[in-house]
């Protein structure tokens, strides 16, 4: 009742200023207090002792940049700056303009859309651990697997590039936006509801039966597995593209689950795949975690 009664009688510009100011940090407090005391034990011993090596370092960057998944001192030129979000009249969703282009987000996302959009500029930048590529021109060519596809903005930062892309996304929310989103490249995008794993039954689908059905080629195929914790699923559905697709690459999240880095890389280790894990750290579940891993053949 108080939160309605402040959004109603506080206007959207003076909100977001004082919520800068002070009250983000402090409902922050409040939401997550065991998470925010480790957060600042963490900065107060790395304000006196120095980090010892790599993790330790992600630490220290942690405790200075704030308190988030984010453990980048440099995160705070995004946090400092701010993203106009609009709606469109003609479906109601929210959107943003993204590299000259129109990103959309679900509905009922509209408050808090540009957080969310902020998130996924930190997460593609090239200093963060949680880049998938180098440089986009390395889907030149290719058809893209987005598995875990949600706003699909690495789709959108490729299209250009790469020659089809396949959204796997069962979300209807998230398919009403993407569908605005893709209109303009419709011929190069087949939204698939289905869930990537290592079954094929009424709602999942493996790669291998998946591409078995499909008409296109197996060979320079980019997988990107965003599908938190089934991503090992997902690779042992795909045994026979990983195998037999020639110019195959793509990049896997490691940090949803705890073994998740030792585990994927040795899976993609076993198929003759070259490996290397993206520089740098998140702060997931209590600890810092490598976030991707990159492959190619």
């Amino acid at each position: 009742m108080l939160a309605k009664l402040y959004r109603k009688i506080v206007p959207e510009k003076t909100r977001k200023l004082i919520y800068k100011a002070f009250l983000g940090n402090l409902l922050m407090l409040i939401r997550d207090f065991p998470g925010t005391m480790r957060w600042y034990r963490c900065k107060l011993y790395y304000s006196i002792f120095s980090p010892k090596n790599e993790i330790e370092q992600a630490y220290k960057a942690w405790g200075i940049a704030g308190n988030s998944p984010y453990p980048y001192i440099w995160k705070k030129e995004y946090d400092e700056q701010h993203y106009e979000v609009n709606v469109d009249n003609m479906n109601g969703l929210p959107y943003v303009f993204h590299n000259g282009k129109k990103l959309y987000f679900k509905r009922d996302m509209l408050t808090f859309a540009e957080v969310a959009y902020r998130g996924l500029l930190i997460e593609q930048d090239k200093r963060s651990a949680h880049r998938y590529v180098d440089s986009y021109e390395e889907l030149k060519g290719k058809t893209l697997l987005d598995i875990g596809a949600a706003e699909a903005i690495f789709t959108l930062d490729t299209i250009e590039y790469i020659d089809h892309a396949y959204l796997f996304e069962c979300e209807e929310t998230w398919i009403e936006a993407l569908e605005a989103t893709f209109a303009p490249w419709e011929d190069k995008i087949t939204i698939v509801r289905k869930y990537i794993s290592d079954v094929d039954d009424d709602n999942n689908i493996t790669l291998d039966t998946f591409f078995q059905d499909e008409v296109r080629s197996i060979d320079n195929l980019f997988l990107k597995m965003d599908i938190e914790g089934y991503e090992r699923k997902a690779l042992k559905g795909a045994t026979h593209i990983l195998e037999h697709g020639r110019h195959i690459s793509g990049s896997v999240c490691i940090y949803h689950l705890h073994d998740d880095k030792k585990v994927i890389e040795s899976e993609l280790k076993d198929f003759n795949l070259k490996t290397s894990i993206q520089l740098g750290y998140l702060y997931f579940e209590k600890e810092m975690r490598s976030a991707i891993i990159r492959f190619w053949s």
